[in-house]
């Protein structure tokens, strides 16, 4: 028998948290949201932020954060949220790959020899179990594209999602 928790989603379909049979996640679901987008991402990342907060509610996850960032970070950095930015996309290209962010992830030559300027996505999900990164969505690997979509899926059923150092 699947029992599960539901709640009304922003696009008139339930968001299924399945809640029986399964293991609870120990690590950290992070979402990271950009600002400043137009009103149909806006829409889709009330739908990430509902589904992260009744994951946590659920009981299946055991921590939850939904975090913003800009819309394009440089280095060197002007603020903090800009130095955040640029530390998560300098783990997960050691993580994954420059390949595998593409073109979720942008990066280009800045004005100075070293600066760069990161164009990040809308959307970003990270689990961290322990602290180590071990899911990462959106990505490519092996030509398969790990979306945002599947991850939630994935989280709402029980299913894995660690992708990140795994064939």
């Amino acid at each position: 028998m699947l029992r599960g928790l539901d709640a009304r989603g922003s696009e008139e379909d339930p968001i299924v948290v399945k809640v029986a049979d399964r293991e609870r996640l120990e690590g950290t679901v992070t979402a990271y949201l950009r600002t400043g987008v137009s009103s149909v991402v806006r829409d889709r990342q009330s739908r990430v932020r509902e589904t992260v907060e009744r994951l946590e509610s659920s009981g299946v996850v055991a921590d939850t954060e939904v975090v913003g960032w800009p819309e394009r970070a440089r280095t060197p950095p002007d603020t903090d949220v800009e130095a955040g930015a640029v530390a998560l996309y300098d783990e997960f290209v050691e993580s994954v790959g420059d390949e595998a962010l593409n073109p979720f992830f942008e990066a280009r030559p800045g004005t100075g020899g070293d600066d760069r300027v990161l164009e990040l996505p809308a959307i970003c999900v990270v689990y961290r179990d322990d602290g180590a990164l071990t899911g990462l969505y959106p990505r490519w690997s092996d030509g398969d594209h790990h979306s945002i979509e599947d991850c939630l899926r994935a989280l709402c059923s029980g299913d894995r999602i660690e992708n990140v150092g795994t064939a």
